[in-house]
């Protein structure tokens, strides 16, 4: 049985979002790599600096990443002196996140190549059409968040 045309209209649109998504991945990585620095480390560093002082279960929920992949990307990172990890008062378990000064100097490089991509594609679109992405975003985000937490 064929799927119905707002079927193929939804797959069409998912797709083009996948799509979209990959290439930014792409171009990102490729820039990147210029500086030295992969997509994952950019990912730890960026969110760092915008909040110092995360701990590791945090930062890996804010990267989209399993706990223990951060755990050995931030080893690799503090051995190139640009993370460190200090205990958190408040929890001896937990360890707080920050940034070296050499983090925060890669930082400001790799949020600027993240800034210029991200222009280029707000030029793709009208700002009517970008703010109606972002609420259909968040639409379908809630969704499946409501999904994942009824345990579907």
């Amino acid at each position: 049985m064929r799927a119905s045309s707002a079927d193929d209209d939804a797959i069409r649109s998912w797709l083009a979002v996948v799509r979209a998504y990959h290439l930014c991945d792409a171009l990102m990585s490729r820039r990147l790599a210029v500086l030295g620095v992969k997509l994952a480390e950019h990912e730890i560093i960026a969110n760092l600096r915008r909040e110092p002082g995360l701990t590791q279960q945090l930062l890996a929920q804010r990267c989209f990443s399993a706990k223990s992949h951060i755990s050995a990307l931030l080893t690799s990172l503090e051995e190139r002196g640009w993370v460190r990890r200090e205990p958190d008062p408040a929890d001896a378990r937990a360890k707080r996140l920050y940034l070296e000064p050499a983090g925060a100097k890669m930082a400001e490089r790799t949020v600027a190549v993240q800034a210029a991509i991200v222009a280029v594609m707000a030029e793709a679109m009208p700002t009517k059409t970008m703010l109606q992405v972002t609420e259909g975003m968040r639409a379908v985000s809630a969704r499946l968040e409501a999904l994942i937490d009824s345990g579907e």
